[in-house]
Parts: structure tokens; sequence; C-alpha cells
């Protein structure tokens, strides 16, 4: 071989390193990710219209590196599954609420017992602070990713007591039985207003207040509005008996083997929903109040406690804060935590 036919030689198999090189870069910098998103909301509900964008957005920001595919209402999962789902990698991504993660974290447990997180101003004060930090690390410590929350469902504000009599003290609802949503608020029914209380899935509720099965139940304007509870229900009294924010949770694998580029742009929308989670909540409120005031109008109220019955949901409420938090000390410490934001 000449001595021109072995450089020529050298040189193709340079070009053919360096083009092999490149260009297996290139393809690596366009590599695709499929986001499964789960969660137990209807698509057209104003969180699952949040969650829509949150998937355009992430789509368009990382032009089409991450492609996402929302399941809503339970489709893939229901919202008792997520969490196991999400962790194990049998889809990707979900939302869940407080009261689900309380189940692996309990300190998430301020959140479902009643007159922890008394208004908004404290809600917010409580994600976006410590606090916040603090349960995320817990969470992320059980092999999931939180990403962030989506507020609504805020007690005293939308969340509240629906019954088929007006409500204003605890006293109005001795006798009657009412549907919890968690061990917390079942004890403080029971020992604070002498009610009973009891458990029927959400797709049953309408049918046990028609019926009589339950007098009252745990719930928020928009159940008023969107499950046509005001029909058998026309009465709400607007107190903090827990609050519910979502929280948008991520399998920690599939975050962290993802490219840093596209953590980023993952969350800097989740980021973006987030604070238009707490506009978009407060507009809806407002809208949910009027309609509701419509609805019910000459056949109930929609009520909010003067202090002085406040002061009646609330009496000797320390107490019983320490009593339901007795098996996590660490709880109780975190709800005295929240009083002194």
């Amino acid at each position: 071989m000449t001595n021109k036919l072995k450089g020529f030689v050298t040189l193709l198999v340079l070009v053919l390193a360096i083009t092999l090189l490149f260009g297996s870069v290139a393809v690596g910098a366009t590599d695709s990710y499929k986001i499964r998103f789960a969660h137990g909301l209807p698509a057209t509900h104003q969180v699952g219209i949040q969650y829509a964008e949150w998937a355009k957005l992430v789509e368009e920001k990382s032009n089409g590196q991450l492609k996402v595919e929302i399941y809503p209402a339970g489709q893939l999962y229901p919202d008792d599954k997520l969490i196991s789902a999400v962790a194990s990698g049998a889809c990707e991504m979900g939302t869940v609420y407080t009261f689900n993660l309380a189940t692996i974290v309990p300190a998430f447990e301020v959140f479902i017992i009643p007159f922890v997180v008394e208004d908004r101003e404290a809600l917010l004060k409580i994600i976006e602070g410590d606090i916040g930090k603090e349960l995320f690390t817990k969470v992320e410590d059980k092999g999931i990713k939180p990403l962030g929350w989506v507020v609504w469902a805020i007690g005293g504000e939308e969340m509240g007591v629906i019954c088929d009599k007006p409500i204003h003290i605890p006293a109005d609802l001795k006798g009657k039985t009412v549907r919890s949503m968690s061990p917390q608020q079942a004890q403080y029914f029971e020992e604070f207003c002498g009610a009973s209380t009891g458990m029927v899935p959400g797709a049953e509720l309408y049918m046990a207040l028609q019926r009589g099965t339950l007098n009252a139940s745990v719930a928020t304007l928009s159940h008023l509005v969107d499950r046509k509870l005001h029909e058998v229900t026309p009465n709400i009294c607007l107190i903090p008996i827990s609050s519910h924010p979502n929280i948008l949770i991520m399998n920690k694998n599939f975050y962290n083997n993802l490219p840093e580029d596209l953590q980023k742009v993952i969350n800097e929308v989740t980021a973006e929903i987030q604070k238009k989670s707490y506009e978009i909540s407060a507009r809806v409120l407002h809208d949910y109040f009027i309609e509701c005031q419509e609805l019910v109008a000459g056949r109930g109220e929609i009520y909010t406690p003067t202090p002085e019955e406040y002061a009646l949901w609330t009496k000797d409420i320390e107490n019983f804060w320490k009593k339901v938090t007795e098996k996590y000390p660490e709880v109780y410490d975190l709800v005295l935590k929240i009083q002194n934001l």
C-alpha cells in the first residue's frame, strides 16, 4: 500500500470515528422520555385542567423530549394505589392528596387533623416554607420524588361540613351520622359534637345522604355543585376541618435518570403551575360560592361561624391534638410549630 493510500485510509478512519462520536451525542441529545401521569380527578375538573396544562408546558419546553400521557379519573390507578404505583415505577407520575401521603409519612397528618391549618395564609406558609421542605424530604426518603403542590380544597374557605339541617356550633351535629375522611376527623365529630360517623365511597355519598344513612359529611363547595349534593344537603358550615392540596409526585429513579436540562424543565413548569393554582383556587372559590348561594337559596345556607361560635368548635383543641398524635409525637410538635407560623 502506497504512503498516499495509507494516509487516505487513516483520514477516512478518523472521519468515520468523529462522525460516529458526534452522531451518537446528537442522538442522545434528542432521546425522548414517556411520562404516564395518573390522577383521580375528572379531566374537566379545574384541577384536572391544570394537570393538562402541566403536560402541555412540559412537552413544549422540552421540545418534545418529554412526552406526557395523562390518565384522569382513576383510569390507570385509583388514588389509594397511586403512591405504590409511582414508587414501583408502574407509572412514572401521579398526584395524591395529603391524606394519601399520611399513610407513608405521618407528618402529613397535620393537614387532616381538625383545626390545625386554619386558612389559606397558613397553608401557603407551610408549603412555601421550611415545613414544606421538611415534608418533601420525608417523602423523598420513601423513594418518591415530590415535585410541587396544587392548591385547592382549603378548610374554612371551601371545605367544611354539609348537612341536611343548618350547622352553626358542634351541638348542631349531635345525634347525626357524619361521613368523615380520616380517623382524626371521626374522633373529633364523636367527642366534640356527639355525632356518630360512617365511611362511604365518594361515588355513593349522594345516595347515602338521600336515604338518610348519613345526615352530614365533610365536603367542599365544589362537591355541592359538581356532585349535586346541594339537592340533599343544602347547608354547609365552613370550618377548617382539614385541607387537601394535591402533591405532584414522580418515580425517584425515573427523575434522577433524566438529563439535568429535562429535570430543570419539570421543576420550572411545576413551580409555575403551583403558583397559578393559588390564583385559580381563589377565583374558582368565588365562582363556586356564588353558584352555591343561588342553588341553596330558600332551602339552606352557606355559613361561617362567628368568633364566639368558632371558639366552641376549638374548645380544648390542643388536648385533642395531643391525643390523636400520641402514636407520633413528632406530628404533635409539627402541629404546634404550625400554630406559631
